[in-house]
C-alpha cells in the first residue's frame, strides 16, 4: 500500500515531535502493508512553521528518508504537504513555493472544518487555473460536505481527487465523519484513502485494518484501487482511477 497523507516528518507540526518517533511510525507503517509514504507536513497553518519549499525542509525530508533507510525499514520516503487554504495560500502558490505530491501536479489541500462552499469553490478553482490537480483532504470533515454531501460529486466530475480518512471510516474521528465518509464510498466518489497519521497511538499510519475493513464492505477492487493503485499513480504523475466510470464497480454494496 501507499500512504499519500501522513505526518511523518518530525519537528514541524503536530506529527512526530522528534527523528525517533517518526522512524517509529515508519517502521509501524511498514509493519501493517505501507511500501511508500508522502511526508505532508501542514503547510500555511498559522500555529506552525509555514512548511513551504526552503532548503531546511528539503534537508529535513532528506535527513528522515536516511533515516528510514539507516533503519533499515524498506519504506520508500517522499515529499509533500497538506496546504492549508488559508489568505497567504495564494501568494506562495504564486510564487511556486508550495509542495505537492512527490514532486506531482497534485495538490493535497485542507481547508477550516466550517469554510463556507463558495469559498472552497473558489480556491479549488485557483489551484486547477495555476495548472495543479486539487487532491481534497478529508471531505468527510468539513461542516459543508457533512450538510451537503453532494457537494463531492460536483468536484469529483470536475476531475478534483477525493482523500478520505482512515479514521473517519472507522469512527475515530466522530460519527458525522463516519457517516460522510461512508456516504461517500457508497456512491464510488472517493480515489484515496490516506491515514492522515500523526503518532503512533491514536491516529497511526497503519493501513491494513482499514484495507480489510474495505474489502469487506465494498465490491472487490475498491480497496486496491483506493490504497494501491491511486496513490501509485499520484506518486508517478499520472491520472488517478474514478470509479464512477468504470462499469465494473457500479454495483458496489452500500454499508
Amino acid at each position: 500500500m501507499i500512504d499519500i497523507h501522513c505526518h511523518i516528518l518530525p519537528g514541524v507540526d503536530d506529527g512526530a515531535d522528534t527523528i525517533d518517533d517518526a522512524v517509529r511510525m515508519a517502521r509501524m507503517a511498514s509493519a501493517g502493508g505501507v511500501r511508500a509514504i508522502i511526508a505532508t507536513p501542514h503547510s500555511c497553518v498559522p500555529a506552525f512553521p509555514p512548511n513551504i519549499k526552503s532548503v531546511s525542509l528539503l534537508d529535513r525530508f532528506r535527513e528522515f528518508s536516511n533515516a528510514v533507510r539507516a533503519a533499515g525499514i524498506p519504506l520508500k520516503v517522499y515529499s509533500g504537504a497538506e496546504i492549508l487554504c488559508t489568505r497567504d495560500m495564494p501568494k506562495f502558490l504564486e510564487q511556486g513555493r508550495l509542495l505537492t505530491l512527490a514532486s506531482s501536479k497534485y495538490f493535497l489541500m485542507e481547508f477550516y472544518f466550517n469554510s463556507d462552499p463558495n469559498y472552497i469553490n473558489s480556491m479549488l478553482k485557483l489551484v486547477s487555473a495555476n495548472g495543479l490537480i486539487p487532491v481534497i483532504a478529508h471531505p468527510e470533515r468539513y461542516h459543508a460536505v457533512q450538510a451537503f454531501p453532494h457537494l463531492v460529486e460536483e468536484w469529483n466530475e470536475r476531475g478534483y481527487v477525493i482523500q478520505i480518512n482512515k479514521g473517519s471510516i472507522t469512527g475515530q474521528l466522530g460519527y458525522s465523519e463516519q457517516n460522510t465518509a461512508r456516504w461517500i464510498l457508497s456512491n464510488g466518489l472517493a480515489h484515496v484513502v490516506a491515514s492522515d497519521a500523526h503518532g503512533i497511538n491514536k491516529r497511526t499510519p497503519r493501513l491494513d485494518g482499514v484495507y480489510r475493513h474495505l474489502e469487506e464492505k465494498l465490491i472487490g477492487g475498491y480497496a486496491e484501487l483506493l490504497l494501491k493503485e491511486n496513490p501509485g499513480r499520484i506518486i508517478c504523475d499520472m491520472p488517478v482511477i474514478s470509479i464512477r466510470n468504470k462499469t465494473d464497480f457500479e454495483d458496489h454494496e452500500d454499508y
